[in-house]
């Protein structure tokens, strides 16, 4: 009980729960008792804030009211609501920084490509086919126009390397991801269960779309790049059979072999390889 703990009749002010307040808590933390100091502040919030004193009277006053329940179930929505807008709002500056920090590395990678003589060269050809009159348009329409076609390639740019930054859609934003990360979730997991059913279960043969993705997976390709290949590219991947097991080790293999020759024509490699023979130590991997 609140009044009880504060040592405070029921009609008690508000100057007068504070004193109480202080001065038990002074007390309290001399004697080290943590207990009994969260039963002080516990009791103080309730009647300090004017709602849950409301709330609390009125359950002194009514204590088998309904409305004890309703008043109860009221508060703890509140609290619940509080938290909401926090996590909304904080949600909502997190998506501001992560369309700042977008917008910042497009135009980065938009300036970079503006020195390469390919790209200005493609934004010329798209700029004359796509807007005829492009000269007659006064300079701000000009600057537009340009702008949105230097992104456009760019945008082909970053699909084709497989790059991160793109241009920002309402799905990539941080707070839409969360809100429909349960339905992710919820998806992925059915996904797999029927995955591990159709193919370790029933050993079904895989259908074109799923020899498609182990495809993509193994070579390392997003759907985004996957798109921009042309049908021959596409049906070269394919030729490698990377859904089944000796295949895939196979490529692995390949990779590995790969990676070692890589490593053994690289200057590091070589620079070890003398160092070693001059007995100096050298660590490749720095």
């Amino acid at each position: 009980m609140p009044f009880f703990i504060l040592g405070v009749n029921e009609k008690a002010s508000l100057d007068e729960i504070k004193f109480s307040y202080f001065r038990l808590l002074k007390k309290v933390e001399k004697n080290h008792d943590r207990e009994k100091k969260k039963r002080i502040v516990k009791a103080f919030n309730v009647l300090v804030n004017k709602s849950t004193r409301k709330y609390y009277d009125y359950y002194l006053k009514y204590p088998n009211s309904f409305l004890n329940l309703v008043y109860l179930n009221m508060y703890i929505f509140y609290k619940l609501f509080k938290i909401i807008c926090i996590l909304l709002l904080i949600g909502l500056l997190l998506c501001v920084f992560q369309y700042i920090h977008n917008k910042y590395e497009l135009k980065r990678v938009i300036q970079k490509s503006s020195k390469n003589k390919a790209f200005k060269k493609e934004v010329q050809n798209r700029i004359s086919s796509q807007h005829p009159g492009f000269m007659n348009y006064d300079i701000k329409k000009k600057k537009k126009i340009e702008e949105q076609i230097e992104e456009e390639v760019v945008q082909e740019i970053v699909m084709i390397n497989n790059q991160k930054t793109k241009k920002l859609l309402l799905a990539d934003l941080i707070i839409v991801k969360l809100l429909f990360l349960p339905k992710q979730l919820w998806f992925y997991i059915i996904w797999n269960i029927k995955w591990v059913i159709k193919y370790n279960i029933l050993n079904e043969d895989y259908d074109e779309h799923d020899k498609i993705y182990i495809t993509r997976k193994y070579m390392n390709i997003s759907m985004d790049k996957w798109n921009t290949l042309n049908p021959e590219e596409k049906k070269n991947y394919l030729k490698k059979e990377l859904w089944m097991k000796a295949k895939q080790e196979e490529f692995l293999q390949e990779i590995k072999e790969r990676d070692r020759l890589n490593k053994i024509s690289s200057a590091k490699y070589k620079k070890q390889i003398r160092m070693k023979k001059k007995g100096l130590s050298f660590n490749y991997n720095d």
